[in-house]
């Protein structure tokens, strides 16, 4: 008992340890800076050493430039806000605005190149087309300009709206590329001039990863569901007892709940076979039994016969 005890306490000494090693590593990490943007947890410059930050959150400081590059597209940081959990990018493409046209980003804006657990959108971002057509087109949302760097014919237009499919452009358009913006003010439901335009292109799209931070610790793969409490930043994991879930990755309640249902029917099986085989099995005693009973009263009867 003795040595079960010792053993017991020498684990849990060697887990508060780890604990404590890991928490004290991270206060001690000093917080960066590249430009105008601090650096800190869970973000960190690749010099930096790997437990001050997390794996996907690397930076780069590139000519006093914080860059990162995020799904193979590099992105420079014009923001990050730690109390809102946000970081503010922009496409290198988009930062040299001009007056007389416009300028293209590197990268087109896609929802496939930049989903990712690590980020949530902060805001809807106003999808900015850069759309061009063969004859003129009179609408307040289709805002007239020429493309700085690409030799097109036709009528230059940024329209700022989601447009999914060749149906949702006037006929006879096609869309070039489209950028993001998180700009306030720009919006697709009010008519913007081509100077509050390239205002927004250039100050970037947000981005949030309060949900990935916040619910670390509530493992999806097991069936965790995380829920953020509105204006708070109190997060609570509920773990729901998945079918699509592999029983070696379910909790131990779920563990529980699961083989339940397996000793329920067998255990209710071997009860109903137990009953059955006692009831079969005592239909013939029984019959012994009265039959021996029987034979015994009329050898007793035939006992008191004999001696009168």
């Amino acid at each position: 008992m003795l040595t079960r005890g010792l053993l017991f306490a020498c684990v849990l000494l060697l887990v508060t340890l780890i604990s404590s090693s890991k928490a004290q590593d991270i206060s001690q990490c000093v917080p960066s800076s590249c430009g105008d943007i601090q650096i800190k947890f869970p973000f960190r410059l690749r010099t930096d050493p790997e437990h001050c930050g997390r794996r996907g959150y690397e930076l780069d400081c590139q000519n006093n430039q914080t860059v990162f590059n995020y799904k193979s597209r590099i992105f420079d940081v014009q923001e990050i806000n730690y109390r809102s959990y946000s970081i503010r990018l922009l496409d290198p493409g988009l930062n040299d605005q001009r007056e007389n046209c416009t300028v293209f980003p590197n990268h087109r804006a896609s929802y496939d190149a930049m989903t990712s657990q690590i980020f949530e959108w902060v805001r809807v971002n106003n999808d900015i087309n850069y759309v061009n057509c063969l004859a003129p087109i009179n609408s307040s949302q289709y805002i007239p300009t020429s493309f700085c760097s690409k030799n097109t014919t036709g009528f230059s237009y940024l329209v700022i709206r989601e447009i999914l499919q060749a149906s949702d452009l006037a006929g006879g358009c096609r869309v070039e590329t489209v950028a993001w913006s998180s700009a306030p003010g720009i919006s697709s439901n009010k008519s913007s001039t081509l100077s509050s335009t390239h205002q927004g292109l250039a100050y970037g799209f947000e981005l949030s990863w309060k949900r990935n931070l916040l619910c670390r610790n509530c493992d999806r793969s097991r069936g965790g569901e995380c829920t953020i409490e509105e204006n708070s930043d109190r997060a609570t994991c509920r773990y729901w007892c998945k079918e699509d879930i592999h029983v070696s990755k379910l909790t131990f309640r779920c563990k529980v709940e699961y083989y339940s249902v397996y000793v329920l029917f067998f255990g209710g099986i071997g009860i109903g076979g137990v009953l059955a085989l006692r009831f079969l099995l005592g239909i013939p005693i029984l019959i012994a039994a009265v039959v021996w009973q029987c034979k015994r009263r009329n050898l007793h009867t035939s006992s008191d016969e004999q001696n009168c």
